[in-house]
């Protein structure tokens, strides 16, 4: 089955929520290529406030694990019994299935040692620094460039193409100067922010 189906497969069903350990279960237990897919996919497009910082914290937890080594994916019960919106995740996977669909087609296996243990060794420790970022309560917009580096290197992870691993290593170097000056615009704007939020509320005169 493609990627792109088996992720809507992990996040369909008929209860108005799903916790995480369904989405998991859904899953092959030994890919964490696929398990970092799934849970960085929901900071690339809109999602409910909360999500992005619940999915940096499992990107963390699985990231870890990568780098260690561990065969199988473990996630702690305060994690597998959180829930989320399945609608809003639904809608989310089927509007970018398409699109991950047309670039699973571009992908083959290539430069195989990038995928092996060492390759995805490194991949965890780049995980595992976006997925920090992610944690962060970054301003909106800051979520989005660790995000879609953590797309790219796990679709070139499950697809067993190291090419697409390499540019998901160079975007995620990307991706932190994108979020740190994201960051560093919101908080220089923000004093401004405030007194303009202060004058229209009548605080500031």
């Amino acid at each position: 089955m493609p990627t792109s189906q088996v992720l809507l497969h992990a996040v369909r069903g008929d209860s108005e929520r799903v916790t995480v350990a369904q989405i998991v279960d859904a899953l092959d237990a030994r890919s964490f290529g696929l398990a970092v897919l799934l849970f960085s996919l929901p900071s690339v497009v809109p999602m409910p406030p909360g999500v992005p910082t619940v999915v940096g914290i499992i990107l963390l937890i699985v990231s870890v694990q990568m780098v260690f080594g561990r065969e199988e994916l473990w996630l702690p019960g305060i994690l597998s019994r959180r829930s989320f919106p399945r609608k809003s995740l639904v809608s989310a996977f089927e509007g970018l299935a398409p699109k991950l669909a047309w670039l699973e087609r571009l992908m083959k296996p290539r430069l195989l040692y990038m995928t092996g243990k060492v390759g995805t060794i490194v991949v965890g420790v780049v995980v595992l620094i976006m997925a920090i970022v992610l944690a962060l309560p970054l301003p909106p917009g800051g979520n989005f460039p660790p995000a879609l580096a953590c797309t790219v290197l796990a679709l070139g992870l499950v697809q067993r193409d190291g090419i697409v691993i390499l540019i998901g290593i160079v975007g995620s170097v990307l991706a932190l100067a994108a979020a740190s000056y994201v960051t560093f615009l919101f908080i220089r704007s923000a004093p401004d922010l405030l007194n303009w939020l202060g004058t229209t509320l009548g605080f500031v005169r």
